[in-house]
C-alpha cells in the first residue's frame, strides 16, 4: 500500500443507491472523502431488494459515473454494501481438544475451531454465509479471551456472530452489477453494510462498556448492540406492510398535506423538526398540491406534531416491544449510551426525541439513558466534503471504504506473519476478514 487508492463505496439501500468516492493517503493512514451522490428510485431497488435489474444497472452506472467523474478518477476500487429482509444474523459456537504436546494453542487450532462453528450453523443450500465474527475464545472455562494463539489449555471455544444471506439475493446483486459492466466478487467487494456501519460510529471504549446503535433507515432501522468489545446483537427491522423507517414520516406527510412524495420529502428535509417542544418559531409553511395548482398553508409546529407521531408509532409500537425481549440491549443501555445513525438521523431533533422515548419505554433503568449522534470525522481519520461527512445519509457508504481501508492495512502489517499458514486455513479466515 505504498500509493494512494481510489475507493468507491456503494451502499444498496432503501429505495436508493448511495455512493461516496475516497482517496486513501496509506503512509498517513487518511482517507478523503472527495464526492458524493444519491439516487432514488423505488420501483428498481426496494428495502434493498433489486426488483428490476435493468433499472437497478442504469442508477449504479449513473452514480459510479458521476462520482468518477467529480474525483476525476478511473477504475475505481468498488466495495458494495447491502441490506434487506433477505439478510439475516445468527450466533453460532464450537469447541476442539488440543492435541498438541505442549497443549499450547496454534493458529491452525484458531482456525480449525472456527471452521467448526462455521459447519455448525447448518445452513440450507439456498443460503451462503457474507462473514463471522468471533465473539470471543474460550479457553478450559475461561471466557473472554480475543486471541488465543500461544496460550495453553486442553479445550478451545469460540462463540461468533454469523451474517447469511439468500444465494439467489447475492447472485441479483451480482448481475446487476455485471449488467452495468461492473465485476464484482461476492466474497470480498460485498458487506451487510449495518456492520461496518455501527463499527465507524462508535469508538472502541463504548464498545467495551456497552453501547447501541440504531442506524434509522428510509425503509428498515438497524440494531447493533456491543459489549465487552464485540457485536452481541444485531437485526435489521423490517415489516412488510408500511416502511418501518423515515419514508414513513414522508408517506404521511405526503397523505396528510395532499401532496407528492418528492415534495413531502422536500418539507420534512427542509422544515422537519421533532420533538415540537424544539420548534420555538412557529413559521407558516407552503405546501403544494400534487398537480402543483393549489397550495395548502401549515406551521412547523403542525408539521413537527405529525412527525412525532409517526416516529412513536415506529420505535413505541413496533422496534422498543422486540428490543425488551433482548438481554443484551438492556445490559448495553444500563452501562453505555445509544449512538444514532442512518438517514433518518438527518432529523432536527432527533436525538431529544428518542431519548424521551427510551426514558418512557426503559423507565426501570436506573442509569440516565443518553443519545447522542454517531458523528464521523478526523477522530476516524477521515477528512474531506463536511456537507457528506455530516450527511447521515452517506456514513454506510463512508463506512465500507474506511472496513475495507482498514482491512488491507491490517494485512499489510501482518503480511510476514500470515506467510506460514496453510491455504485451507487463508481461506477459512478471509471469512473474518
Amino acid at each position: 500500500m505504498a500509493k494512494e487508492e481510489i475507493y468507491c463505496g456503494l451502499d444498496i439501500g432503501s429505495g436508493r443507491i448511495t455512493g461516496v468516492i475516497g482517496k486513501y493517503d496509506p503512509e498517513q493512514q487518511m482517507l478523503e472523502i472527495i464526492a458524493g451522490r444519491q439516487v432514488v428510485d423505488r420501483n428498481a431497488i426496494n428495502a434493498g431488494i433489486i426488483r428490476d435489474i435493468e433499472k437497478s444497472s442504469k442508477l449504479i452506472n449513473e452514480v459510479i459515473t458521476s462520482l468518477e467523474d467529480m474525483a476525476k478518477a478511473e477504475k475505481t476500487r468498488l466495495i458494495v454494501g447491502v441490506r434487506g429482509a433477505f439478510i439475516n444474523t445468527y450466533d453460532t459456537s464450537a469447541q476442539i481438544p488440543i492435541t498438541s504436546t505442549d497443549r499450547t494453542i496454534t493458529e491452525e487450532d484458531k482456525y480449525k475451531v472456527i471452521d467448526h462453528a462455521i459447519k455448525n450453523l447448518r445452513i440450507p443450500n439456498d443460503k451462503t454465509i457474507m462473514r463471522v465474527l468471533a465473539q470471543e475464545y474460550i479457553i478450559d472455562g475461561q471466557p473472554g479471551i480475543s486471541n488465543p494463539i500461544s496460550m495453553e489449555g486442553s479445550v478451545l471455544e469460540v462463540r461468533a456472530h454469523a451474517v447469511v444471506a439468500y444465494s439467489s439475493f447475492i447472485r441479483n446483486i451480482e448481475k446487476t452489477f455485471s449488467e452495468a459492466n461492473y465485476i464484482i466478487d461476492a466474497g470480498n467487494d460485498i458487506q451487510y453494510g449495518l456492520l461496518p456501519t455501527s463499527y465507524l460510529v462508535t469508538d472502541s471504549e463504548e464498545r467495551n462498556m456497552g453501547c447501541i446503535v440504531i442506524d434509522f433507515n428510509g425503509q428498515s432501522i438497524g440494531i447493533v448492540v456491543y459489549k465487552d468489545g464485540c457485536i452481541r446483537y444485531s437485526r435489521e427491522f423490517y415489516y412488510k406492510e408500511f416502511d418501518l423507517g423515515s419514508d414513513l414520516i414522508t408517506r404521511e406527510i405526503a397523505a396528510y398535506y395532499k401532496t407528492s412524495w418528492n415534495i413531502a420529502e422536500n418539507i420534512k428535509q427542509r422544515y422537519g423538526v421533532v420533538p415540537p417542544s424544539l420548534v420555538k418559531k412557529d413559521e407558516q409553511i407552503e405546501i403544494p398540491s400534487r398537480d402543483g395548482k393549489n397550495i395548502r398553508l401549515s406551521t412547523k409546529k403542525e408539521l413537527s406534531k405529525i412527525i412525532s407521531e409517526v416516529i412513536e408509532k415506529i420505535f413505541l409500537d413496533y422496534l422498543f416491544p422486540e428490543l425488551k425481549k433482548v438481554d443484551w440491549v438492556r445490559y448495553a443501555l444500563e452501562d453505555g449510551d445509544v449512538v444514532l445513525t442512518g438517514g433518518g438521523s438527518n432529523l432536527y431533533g432527533i436525538t431529544d426525541a428518542m431519548k424521551q422515548l427510551l426514558k418512557s419505554e426503559f423507565e426501570d433503568i436506573e442509569n440516565e439513558i443518553e443519545v447522542r449522534p454517531g458523528i464521523i470525522g478526523t477522530e476516524n481519520n477521515i477528512i474531506g466534503n463536511e456537507e457528506i461527512i455530516s450527511n447521515f445519509s452517506y456514513t454506510t457508504a463512508i463506512s465500507l471504504i474506511k472496513s475495507e481501508v482498514d482491512n488491507l492495512q491490517e494485512y499489510f502489517d501482518n503480511k510476514t506473519h500470515d506467510k506460514g499458514v496453510k491455504g485451507f486455513f487463508k481461506k477459512i479466515w478471509s471469512l473474518f476478514e
